[in-house]
């Protein structure tokens, strides 16, 4: 029988050896060099004065790994130091194998001391690992300021298009409503300050759903989707919650994204919405009339929506969020025919 590997599991175990490989790699190089103190089973001074070097050097990259891991860094930005440090330390052992075969060639000893041949690895392995680290910084804050620039641009947009819209409709029909005196127009009024309201709650909220959850904590799943379904506007429609999952996940952010996708689909009309659990996350689906497949991509620009009544910001938010976490989001076709949002690589408790 052949048997199948769990990818949740792997994906479970592959995180922490990830946060720990500089840690690790440090910890290799401080076993190699600490095994020259011992020669027949006798600490030798002479030993110890030609490898202290290397062993501080590999205290230092352990020292580099262990700030790496209880840090606020990602996996992913741990594995590119480690691949740094792995380059450094393999570019040194080059060098000096290049060196050796120099020596050999001018008829001297092919072999340099071990203490030289670590200690060279130990500074690549060192040196690489802080390269990494100042490289990963920098593409860090490279990527903020180009998601700031993204976030003004949208702004932009929302205060010279969105908002003047209702501006405009509150302010024609405000005219009429001094002339005329009809109830309608003042309703009208009524309902463009309603939704510039709107409009400036889900601008504020997507600049805010955007950072990384720094302390993720066990949440359930159904929990939290009642308690967001409770604070929707859902009229003549159920809520069908089929799963008693934790996810490790920040409350307040997964509620917010619960709220903006069933607000999304009482928009769209429904019957029903589902909230279930997938193999490794969860989903959200409703019976309304679905995304076509052209438009799937488009639905989590911030301003796009089709519904009349929307602000096209519900879904930028969904997305925004699950980016905070790490998670992947698929849209498709749900059992009843309508729209489907599944959020893959969540981690569960």
């Amino acid at each position: 029988m052949v048997s199948r590997i769990d990818a949740s599991a792997v994906s479970r175990y592959a995180v922490p050896l990830k946060r720990w490989s500089v840690a690790g790699l440090g910890g290799s190089l401080l076993a190699v060099s600490a095994s020259y103190f011992v020669v027949g089973g006798e600490l030798l001074s002479a030993e110890f004065v030609r490898f202290a070097i290397p062993v501080a050097l590999s205290l230092f990259v352990v020292a580099l790994g262990v700030w790496l891991r209880t840090g606020e860094f990602s996996a992913e930005f741990v594995g590119v130091v480690f691949l740094w440090s792995l380059a450094g330390g393999v570019v040194m052992g080059l060098l000096a194998g290049w060196v050796s075969l120099l020596q050999s060639v001018e008829g001297r000893r092919m072999l340099q001391p071990a203490s030289v041949v670590l200690t060279k690895v130990a500074v690549g392995t060192l040196g690489g690992g802080l390269l990494g680290v100042y490289h990963g910084r920098l593409r860090r804050r490279t990527e903020q300021l180009a998601e700031q620039r993204n976030r003004l641009d949208e702004f932009a947009s929302i205060v010279s298009h969105d908002l003047r819209n209702p501006m405009n409709v509150a302010q024609g029909h405000l005219e009429l409503a001094r002339e005329t005196g009809e109830r309608r127009h003042f309703e009208a009024v009524e309902r463009a300050h309603d939704r510039m309201e709107r409009l400036i709650e889900e601008v504020l909220a997507l600049s805010r759903r955007g950072e990384t959850v720094a302390d993720p904590s066990p949440v359930s799943l159904r929990v939290v989707a009642e308690e967001a379904w409770g604070t929707v506007e859902t009229p003549e429609m159920d809520l069908r919650v089929e799963t008693d999952r934790r996810i490790v996940s920040d409350a307040r952010r997964l509620r917010a994204l619960f709220e903006n996708l069933f607000r999304n689909a009482a928009e769209h009309g429904g019957e029903t919405v589902v909230v279930g659990a997938s193999e490794d996350g969860f989903f959200v689906a409703d019976d309304g009339p679905g995304i076509p497949a052209e438009d799937r991509e488009l639905v989590f620009e911030g301003g796009y929506s089709t519904c009349p009544e929307g602000t096209g910001f519900g879904l930028a938010i969904v997305r925004r969020i699950a980016e905070a976490h790490d998670w992947r989001i698929h849209v498709g076709e749900g059992d009843e025919g309508g729209a489907r949002f599944d959020f893959r690589g969540v981690a569960s408790e």
